[in-house]
């Protein structure tokens, strides 16, 4: 359920100096964060049971607790919680070592901009594995329940490989007069069917494998154990069975077919462990309503206290057999008609109630957590009791996402447990939050006054050619003031911008001002090519490429004045708006780069549907460069490939002399970065000076 932009992090030391420094790091570059400090393997244990953290932060070494000896207790744990080593001070063989025992990597405080960048990364990391286990598993029970489904199905369903039986449900069995799987086991298919029809059955099978008819379903005479012919209707679809290709051949029971479309459907919508509503259905429940006028409610997020010990005690079959008695008592306690509980994830159940104010939610509640208290579970002839903890978390027209829904109810639910367990809270909004929906209000209506008033202004660092590119090759970044000339940080304004729907209009901004300052350039006669960055938004915006065309037009730009770069996750995860823009600007003879290039691990694969004219380094393999061989053979890969397809590789974040004495001998083509020059309002950087 966790599902928040916020960064839990634990902080291993002896003071809360570590703590807070990252804290005001990232927060002051527009992260939420919430920061525990732990000092020793104790601390350490008793935080893994609060909360599902994101990451560890660890000096290498403080009294009577090491990195080391952290990363012990994680191992013991199970979990996948990346430690990051705080390697200010500390010796290079200690973090060497370090980072062998299985540290992820190590930040500077002294470097605030890269270890953003780090964390940023770790923590997207762990959370996509996080996710990938979860699809794991609901791939696991998917396989379960369509198992399931096969095995009660009044239809005949067989599964064939090469021609052979290799499963049959008990309906197929039936059909044609056998008592056990083992009598057809191996035995062909074409047993089944009248001799006369064989040379039509094997050549619609052959053709249907080989992919060469369109048909999916055959009519054939099918032959019984008793030599009784009958007419019926195969139905052919691809299949795996046990992880192996085969094809799954339906013979329908048309009489029963309503009846099992039925079934079906409501063996979809439930778990198949506790009988309660799965997680699929309940979201989708909560989605009709959340935000919806004249809707309101609340979530319960529901938790029995005393579930691991008792599974631990009497075994896992017991734990499951709580679960599944629990959901049925709750099941049978609902206030409305509509209401109904769900298993939403491992011992954590909710409900959704319907037409309810918080005050009769929270009555019904406190209620219900007596009752459960009190009530004897019969678990396979022993008996067990356990209070619960409830979090309710409100949801009505004012909201518009169900994970907020969600969080609050998950939210008020760890209160509750974190008070003891054995009772109920309401969520209410604290001080902190109310600050943060006040500030990201606040930031949308002053971006929408700077667009209005012409408050932003662009900013310009030069791209170094290293190999002979006479083009004065500049980046562009974007600044806002606020009505009273301050600066506000992009690291604040941006986001903000992208979840309030505006990045549309300030890219439209950023490429309206920078073509214009390009072709001022090029009358000017200097040969400047400007690098603008587009969002997400506006990648899938499909009136950026006429818009584009006439801006380019109306200001006398060349088109090669001017590069479009897409960062490597965005362009990953709308390829098809990507083909559609990359065909696009090539008509428009614009080029097109690919930022924060080769963090993902397999990052050749985007250039099999992107042919980019510009790879860009992501600042992270950068700043491990002239240290680190893994970042070393990284970017000898990244040229190679580049080298192979005739595309530039642009080196960024070039911050120290030794990053640079390293690229010249990785076939990088440009270099940008502090080093160089800072971001400046004016084009004046003197390339002759490389």
């Amino acid at each position: 359920m966790n599902q928040d932009k916020t960064l839990y992090l634990l902080v291993i030391d002896d003071s809360s100096n570590l703590a807070e420094t990252v804290s005001n790091i990232l927060r002051n570059s527009g992260h939420a964060v919430r920061a525990d400090r732990v000092e020793d393997d104790e601390d350490l244990r008793e935080a893994f049971g609060k909360q599902p953290w994101d990451m560890i932060l660890s000096k290498p070494e403080i009294p009577y607790f090491t990195a080391n000896d952290a990363l012990e207790v994680v191992r013991q744990a199970s979990l996948d919680i990346p430690l990051i080593l705080i390697a200010d001070g500390a010796a290079e063989e200690t973090i060497d070592e370090l980072l062998k025992a299985g540290a992820r990597d190590e930040v500077l405080l002294a470097n605030p901009r890269r270890l953003e960048q780090t964390l940023l990364r770790e923590v997207n990391d762990v959370r996509q594995r996080r996710a990938l286990k979860l699809a794991q598993k609901a791939l696991v029970e998917a396989n379960a329940r369509a198992q399931a489904l096969v095995d009660s199905s009044r239809d005949a369903i067989t599964y064939v490989h090469e021609g052979m039986h290799i499963y049959a449900n008990d309906s197929y069995l039936e059909l044609f007069g056998y008592s056990s799987m083992e009598e057809i086991e191996g035995m062909p298919i074409m047993d089944m069917v009248k001799s006369e029809e064989h040379t039509k059955f094997k050549q619609f099978l052959r053709d249907y494998i080989q992919g060469k008819t369109q048909e999916s379903s055959l009519e054939v005479t099918g032959i019984k154990t008793d030599g009784t012919q009958f007419n019926v209707t195969m139905e052919f679809t691809p299949a795996s069975f046990e992880g192996e290709p085969c094809t799954q051949i339906i013979i329908r029971d048309q009489a029963m077919s309503k009846e099992l479309e039925q079934r079906l459907s409501d063996m979809s919508k439930m778990d198949l462990l506790t009988g309660a509503y799965n997680r699929p259905y309940f979201l989708e429940a909560l989605q009709k309503v959340t935000g919806k006028k004249d809707k309101e409610g609340v979530v319960l997020a529901i938790r029995p206290d005393d579930y691991r010990r008792i599974r631990d005690e009497s075994g896992v079959a017991a734990g499951d057999e709580l679960l599944t008695r629990l959901a049925a008592f709750v099941a049978q306690t609902m206030p409305g008609e509509n209401d109904f509980i769900a298993r939403f994830e491992g011992d954590l159940f909710t409900a959704l109630l319907h037409d309810i104010t918080p005050a009769n939610a929270e009555r019904y509640a406190t209620q219900l957590c007596r009752q459960i208290d009190e009530h004897i579970f019969e678990l396979s002839g022993t008996a067990a009791t356990t209070p619960c903890s409830i979090g309710i978390g409100i949801y009505n027209d004012t909201l518009q996402d169900i994970q907020e829904v969600l969080n609050r109810a998950e939210k008020a639910l760890k209160e509750a447990s974190d008070a003891g367990g054995k009772r109920v809270r309401l969520y209410v909004v604290g001080e902190a939050e109310m600050a943060d929906r006040e500030r990201s209000a606040l930031l949308n209506k002053q971006i929408r006054l700077a667009l209005k008033n012409n408050q932003l202004r662009l900013l310009f660092q030069p791209i170094v050619s290293i190999k002979g590119d006479s083009n004065h090759n500049y980046e562009v970044f974007v600044r806002m003031s606020d009505e009273s000339g301050n600066d506000i940080a992009p690291g604040l304004f941006l986001p903000a911008a992208e979840e309030g729907g505006l990045m549309v209009a300030i890219d439209r901004w950023i490429l309206a001002h920078a073509i214009k300052a390009v072709a001022e350039q090029r009358h000017a006669g200097k040969p400047a090519v400007l690098f603008v960055k587009l969002s997400g938004a506006s990648l899938k915006d499909d009136k950026l490429l006429p818009w584009l065309r006439d801006i380019l037009k109306a200001a006398h730009a060349a088109p090669d004045s001017l590069t479009l770069s897409v960062s490597e996750s965005i362009a990953t995860n709308n390829l098809k708006a990507l083909k559609i823009l990359l065909e696009g600007l090539q008509q428009l003879h614009v080029r097109l780069a690919l930022d924060h290039f080769g963090v993902a691990p397999n990052f050749s694969n985007l250039l099999k549907h992107c042919d980019a004219d510009f790879l860009k380094l992501d600042g992270s393999i950068i700043a491990k460069l002239s240290s680190d061989k893994e970042a070393q053979e990284r970017v000898k890969a990244i040229t190679d490939l580049a080298a192979a397809h005739n595309k530039r590789v642009i080196g960024n974040s070039v911050e120290d002399p030794h990053t640079l004495a390293t690229i010249y001998a990785t076939g990088i083509d440009y270099i940008q970065g502090y080093f160089l020059q800072e971001p400046t309002a004016t084009m004046e950087y003197d390339f002759d000076s490389m």
